[in-house]
């Protein structure tokens, strides 16, 4: 610092506030939703002859830090674009995904005390969405694949859903760096 021409040394001091990524967790296409549901005739106005497209919602998506684990909390909607006759209708539901990671399963693994001593903060990241659909039958028939109980008429469709799940686990630091800029330096 004693190289420094700036006349106070405040001058020459930059302070950041940054995240320490400490450890992560990835699990690639991990299937948070697998399901059978049936789509009444009378809520999209006839038989659903296909499924043109899909999208997700996520309303919530929040993380809970428990004594040797992380619990990973998703509430999310899925919006499906249906083909019925000659209209496409929208069908739209609503799941929720829990999953708990232990510390063991985070890159490098944590111990307990690493643990509450390093992280302060968290970021779950969901991303690369894809989505498996089709058509299992009409709801009505005896041996329907939606194991309804009291047949309806309706449209039985099957879902998965997947997502990689990334979650960063870290820490803020105080950052100082001593220096000074360049008044000949072009930016």
């Amino acid at each position: 610092m004693a190289n420094l021409k700036c006349e106070y040394p405040e001058g020459c001091m930059l302070d950041l506030w940054a995240k320490v990524i400490k450890a992560k967790y990835i699990e690639r296409q991990a299937q948070i939703l697998d399901t059978s549901f049936c789509v009444p005739t009378e809520q999209v106005g006839g038989k659903i002859s296909s499924v043109e497209h899909i999208m997700v919602n996520v309303l919530d998506k929040r993380e809970e830090f428990q004594l040797n684990s992380v619990i990973i909390y998703l509430d999310f909607e899925i919006i499906m674009t249906v083909a019925v006759g000659r209209e496409f209708k929208v069908v739209m539901l609503r799941d929720f995904y829990e999953k708990v990671i232990d510390l063991q399963n985070f890159d490098p693994p944590l111990t307990h005390e690493e643990f509450k001593m390093e992280i302060d903060q968290s970021e779950l990241i969901l991303t690369n969405w894809e989505f498996h659909s089709d058509i299992k039958g009409n709801c009505e028939d005896k041996f329907n694949l939606c194991h309804i109980s009291t047949p309806i008429s309706g449209t039985c469709l099957g879902l998965q859903v997947y997502v990689d799940i990334i979650d960063k686990l870290g820490k803020m630091h105080d950052i100082i760096i001593y220096g000074e800029l360049n008044p000949e330096t072009d930016f």
